[in-house]
């Protein structure tokens, strides 16, 4: 695929998707293959309220393809994916990935969020398939709910978290004031949990003080008015928030915040994984000292080969040179899968899974495996700055971390639920 493609064009296919399939932004995807090609499945929401995360994910695959391809392939075939839409829906993609398996695919990519990659999980083993999530922070993915056949090549709620907390006490130790805005669910309960846990233990030991902890500020999912959650958050003794709202919600509250005075008295953010996204969106109003959490932060390895490469051709491509963090996971999944099938001499579950396991490779960020008791990724953990800026693009990335990600994270328990602290 050499004609470049638009920004504007990129986001704007994924609704095109829902009524045409992947056809609409991927022609060469959609036109008919040699039957000697080899099929991997991708699991992307091309509609519904996550859709806007999955065209930078069908396009990070298709440079995968293409690159893959040029090099010769996989075992002498050409690799070819084939997308379909799990609308952020578990029964969506259960679906979706049934159809594809009675096509005779058995390798897929996809769980970009929780609840679709916990509906995948759980249907691989019976059908003798392998899954990678590309997405999906939720611990209980590596541990209660477990599977054999699935891979994650993000990073863990609680390593994330861990991560951040190190994070602020190392930038910000002065700073020991911390508050929460996080979901009333056990996710964010636990998440606060990992991230409490982590300033417990760094703020000592970097700091050389003690954090002082207000309770968490929760929402219900769905909430459109903040405000109440605010005013909370404007009496507690905070100079930093963690918090986990995403999309819509998020730019909600900020909006809502503002003439309340919250974004004044913050003296940093720590957000889970919004990253360029809000920063694009929001800009000038983006507030300062914002720090997020990525997936793939293009400008910390333009020393790696594959990461270089992966960013010159998704520029190629769009003509952006700001891609977010979820032109990362796609790109990474599908050579982590070709470099499985080669060591195994197929795509029969059989051979890929122990193949997976023991892989350690380059990828578009640096040198990745899978830890092999609970198939979770070894890899950096990406976190970056964000603040406004008065000249275009209207924001700026003006730090950026890189956490190994081996040194933070929580020990294998697959089968059992973690337990923090």
């Amino acid at each position: 695929m050499t004609n470049r493609i638009s920004r504007r064009r990129v986001l704007a296919g994924g609704a095109t998707l829902g009524l045409f399939g992947a056809t609409a932004l991927l022609p060469v995807v959609a036109r008919s293959q040699p039957a000697e090609t080899l099929k991997i499945g991708v699991l992307l929401p091309l509609t519904g309220s996550q859709a806007t995360y999955a065209p930078d994910c069908q396009l990070s695959a298709q440079i995968a393809v293409d690159q893959i391809n040029a090099a010769g392939g996989v075992l002498g075939r050409k690799l070819e994916v084939v997308f379909r839409d799990d609308k952020a829906n578990p029964n969506a993609a259960i679906a979706s990935a049934k159809e594809l398996m009675g096509q005779g695919i058995n390798l897929f990519v996809g769980g970009l969020n929780t609840p679709s990659a916990l509906a995948l999980a759980g249907i691989m083993h019976d059908s003798n398939a392998v899954l990678i999530t590309i997405g999906s922070v939720a611990d209980s993915l590596t541990h209660e709910s477990f599977s054999k056949n699935v891979f994650r090549i993000t990073d863990s709620a609680y390593a994330r978290a861990q991560a951040q907390a190190r994070l602020a006490a190392e930038k910000y130790p002065e700073i020991t004031q911390w508050g929460a805005m996080l979901p009333d669910v056990e996710f964010g309960h636990a998440l606060w949990r990992s991230y409490t846990a982590g300033l417990h233990r760094y703020y000592p030991e970097l700091a050389h003080k003690e954090p002082q902890i207000s309770e968490a500020v929760l929402f219900k999912f769905g909430a459109i008015d903040f405000k109440n959650q605010v005013a909370a958050m404007m009496r507690q003794p905070v100079e930093g928030i963690y918090q986990s709202l995403t999309g819509e919600d998020f730019l909600t509250m900020i909006t809502q915040a503002r003439p309340l005075g919250l974004t004044r008295k913050l003296k940093v953010i720590m957000d889970l994984s919004g990253e360029l996204v809000f920063a694009q969106t929001l800009k000038q109003n983006l507030p300062e000292n914002f720090w997020s959490g990525s997936h793939w932060y293009y400008d910390a390895y333009q020393d790696v080969k594959a990461g270089k490469e992966l960013y010159d051709a998704y520029v190629e491509r769009t003509g952006d040179t700001t891609p977010t963090g979820y032109v990362g996971p796609a790109h990474m999944a599908l050579n982590a899968y070709v470099r499985a099938i080669q060591a195994a001499g197929g795509t029969d579950a059989s051979g890929v899974i122990p193949a997976l396991e023991d892989l350690s490779f380059e990828s578009a960020k640096g040198v990745i495996s899978f830890r092999k008791e609970d198939h979770q990724v070894v890899a950096d953990i990406n976190i970056i700055k964000l603040g406004p800026k008065d000249s275009e693009p209207g924001w700026v990335v003006s730090d950026s971390v890189k956490v190994p990600g081996g040194a933070v994270m929580e020990p294998a328990t697959p089968g059992k639920a973690l337990v923090i602290g």
